[in-house]
């Protein structure tokens, strides 16, 4: 009976989401506050693609958690400012797969769980780790893929410099159909960047 008790307490006024937002901000605070502004840029695509509630429910809460697989990462991996080695990268390409497992144990998180997994994954099927091409990629991890990258590219990292505004949309023209759902990109440059995509 009191390990019941232990475990109730645990669980009072915790989701299993909020234990893992937490997780992923004691682990890493810049990440963590990446996977804020994340949140509220793919809530503005998601209401730009008029997606019902509960879809954007399940897109901020992927956005929280895309990278909930790094929690297992060293740090000396993950804050590495010079190119990563063969092993090294393998660990970075299996945090999809990291992040699902954990995730997926939440039958309240099913949809979030592939997200996570997916969301590596390229428009030409050259990402990881399943080789999805196309609309077999789940929206949502499409999403989070575009605005990821976005945010990576406005704020750096400390292996990448910001770039510019202008730089950040011919990096997403170009890749777009590549690495991103063309249109997706295109309602990105067009809606949210005030600029017009040509």
């Amino acid at each position: 009976m009191e390990s019941l008790s232990y475990v109730k307490s645990i669980n009072f006024g915790y989701s299993y989401s909020s234990l893992l937002k937490k997780m992923i901000k004691e682990a890493d605070y810049n990440t963590y506050l990446h996977s804020q502004r994340l949140k509220m840029t793919a809530l503005l695509l998601g209401e730009e693609l008029e997606l019902e509630k509960d879809k954007l429910e399940d897109l901020m809460l992927l956005a929280e958690l895309h990278d909930l697989g790094k929690i297992v990462i060293s740090n000396d991996i993950l804050f590495n400012d010079v190119p990563l080695n063969e092993n090294e990268w393998q660990q970075i390409k299996e945090h999809p797969v990291t992040g699902f497992q954990i995730a997926y144990i939440s039958l309240d998180m099913v949809d979030v769980a592939e997200g996570i997994l997916t969301h590596h994954e390229w428009w030409d099927g050259s990402g990881y780790p399943l080789a999805l091409k196309g609309e077999d990629i789940p929206l949502a991890a499409r999403i989070i893929a575009l605005v990821d990258a976005y945010d990576v590219m406005k704020y750096g990292r400390n292996y990448k410099k910001a770039m510019s505004d202008q730089e950040i949309i011919e990096e997403l023209r170009i890749s777009s159909g590549i690495q991103f759902d063309p249109l997706l990109v295109k309602i990105f440059i067009d809606r949210l960047t005030n600029v017009s995509y040509n």
